[in-house]
């Protein structure tokens, strides 16, 4: 029987996994300013992420546009109060 740790690694890809830390990260670096800036912050840190990918023959990828975001929004969900 498989541990719930190695279902999970096996279901995520660690790119998937830390481009959602990143956007946990981005959020919690700016949401002592507000929280919008926060999200707008995230929002931008993705868009760059996969314009830098676009222009060093990196993988864009929507999936990671959305993973970071995804951070950013539990992010939100951790700090709202």
């Amino acid at each position: 029987m498989k541990s719930i740790e190695t279902a999970i690694m096996n279901a995520i890809p660690q790119d998937k996994c830390l481009h959602f830390i990143v956007g946990v990260l981005v959020f919690a670096a700016v949401h002592f300013v507000t929280w919008q800036l926060a999200i707008a912050a995230v929002v931008l840190a993705a868009i760059l992420k996969e314009l830098l990918d676009h222009f060093t023959s990196g993988d864009v990828s929507v999936w990671d546009l959305a993973a970071t975001l995804s951070g950013g929004l539990f992010g939100l969900l951790c700090f709202a109060r």
